[in-house]
């Protein structure tokens, strides 16, 4: 459901949760505002799969910043960031999980940002994974070959693990600084930065993009108008 809004007005959204996030100072708003982001991740429809891990490490940290809160602050104070941290979480994650990474470029460049930077974040967004992947790639690469990576003998090798590991990193750093420099040269014999470009697709605000841009204000405004109050 979420998907189907232009990718600006959740950008919008996403900026209005985390700055109500930071400026509601009462545990009753950011409660509500928790229940709204919870709200939102669950109409993002992503499936638990995805989540899990997500979930599971935000909430070791969560329990663990809220037990330091309690040490040395209220425990009013303590629920107020377990809830704020809540809902920096679930906003971003339901317009980040739901965020095509090909319209992540021309994005940007409509919300008014340089061709270089809409571009730059454009690669970044593409090169992540593929790093990823030849990371993974190499590892298994070494593994066939009798490199040994796994715990034999529980968590007393996992620094021998992470010594073993970090061989595997130059190959995967030189294959991406290669890979940046092709692409750099790609976009210089494109004439690329010498001028204005065009973008391959066209964002358009539909009237229910416009209601989420009321509801990001809304949200906003509320947050100002009770911490005033």
């Amino acid at each position: 459901m979420l998907e189907r809004f232009d990718p600006r007005a959740r950008v919008a959204l996403l900026v209005a949760m985390s700055a109500a996030a930071l400026i509601a100072q009462s545990w009753r708003t950011l409660m509500g505002l928790a229940v709204l982001s919870v709200s939102l991740l669950l109409a993002a429809r992503v499936p638990w799969a995805r989540l899990r891990s997500i979930w599971t490490g935000a909430a070791l940290f969560i329990a663990i910043i809220t037990g330091v809160n309690m040490l040395v602050r209220t425990p009013q104070e303590a629920a107020q960031q377990a809830l704020r941290a809540v809902v920096m979480l679930g906003a971003p994650l339901a317009v980040v999980l739901t965020f095509d990474p090909a319209l992540l470029g021309v994005t940007f460049h409509q919300l008014g940002l340089p061709d270089r930077l809409a571009f730059a974040l454009d690669l970044t967004v593409r090169f992540t994974p593929m790093l990823a992947r030849d990371f993974r790639a190499t590892i298994d690469a070494q593994r066939a070959r009798g490199y040994e990576l796994e715990l034999r003998h529980g968590w007393r090798d996992l620094f021998t693990v992470g010594r073993r590991l970090a061989p595997l990193i130059v190959p995967v750093v030189v294959r991406a600084v290669l890979d940046a420099e092709d692409r750099a040269n790609a976009m210089d014999l494109r004439a690329f930065g010498s001028g204005p470009r065009t973008w391959l697709r066209t964002l358009r605000f539909a009237p229910r993009d416009y209601g989420l841009l009321a509801l990001s204000l809304a949200v906003v405004a509320a947050s100002v108008v009770l911490r005033a109050w």
